[in-house]
């Protein structure tokens, strides 16, 4: 073997020697590389949310407000009932006509705090003095003012209708005179009554009307 044939067997065989050292070398690093396949990687977390997994989520209420204390409703006046009235029948200055008189009937609240007069007509009648009634009552007046609303009377305050007596003396014997020593007053929408001393000569006939009588209306 001559020179230049040894030399150029001796570059081959490094030549070969570096290729094989450079594909182990490659393969190695390649097995390194490669991910390992973790098995925690496919279990869930432990600490994972329940609305990460889907798990309804579940809020506490909100608390109510207190409400505010409502403002008191003031009580309304009870009514004018019989036993918080006082009565009179007081002469009405220049009042009267050919064989009737007129008058003021006058109710008035002595209680210590107001009262409601319900509205429209009185009941008035005759009584003698054994507390019975004579004759007819009052019939309704058309001539006076039509009843208005309710009447709030503060303590002390009166509520007022008109009143006419036709004189018994106009009828003779039909009337069936009768001395009557009280009038009896029923408030509107009442079942008691108000007792007011006057005294006046009635008809015990009842076909005999002496009694007239307007709404109540405030003084």
């Amino acid at each position: 073997m001559n020179t230049r044939s040894w030399k150029s067997s001796s570059v081959f065989a490094l030549a070969l020697g570096a290729v094989l050292a450079v594909s182990g070398c490659g393969s190695s690093g390649d097995e390194d590389d490669a991910p390992s396949s973790s098995p925690s990687s496919s279990s869930p977390s432990a600490s994972a949310s329940p609305s990460a997994s889907g798990g309804a989520v579940r809020s506490s209420p909100a608390p109510t407000p207190s409400p505010t204390d409502a403002a008191p409703v003031p009580d309304s006046p009870v009514a004018c009932s019989a036993a918080l009235l006082s009565g009179s029948a007081e002469d009405t200055a220049g009042g009267g006509a050919a064989g009737s008189v007129y008058r003021t009937l006058v109710l008035t609240n002595v209680s210590a705090a107001p009262c409601t007069a319900a509205p429209g007509y009185p009941g008035v009648s005759y009584l003698d003095a054994a507390g019975q009634q004579i004759g007819a009552a009052a019939t309704r007046s058309t001539d006076g003012p039509a009843a208005g609303g309710s009447l709030v009377l503060e303590p002390g305050q009166s509520a007022v209708a008109e009143l006419r007596e036709t004189r018994a003396q106009n009828y003779g014997d039909s009337c069936q005179a009768q001395p009557a020593t009280q009038l009896l007053v029923y408030p509107p929408e009442d079942l008691e009554s108000v007792a007011i001393a006057h005294e006046a000569l009635a008809c015990a006939n009842s076909d005999v009307e002496l009694l007239s009588v307007g709404t109540l209306q405030k003084r």
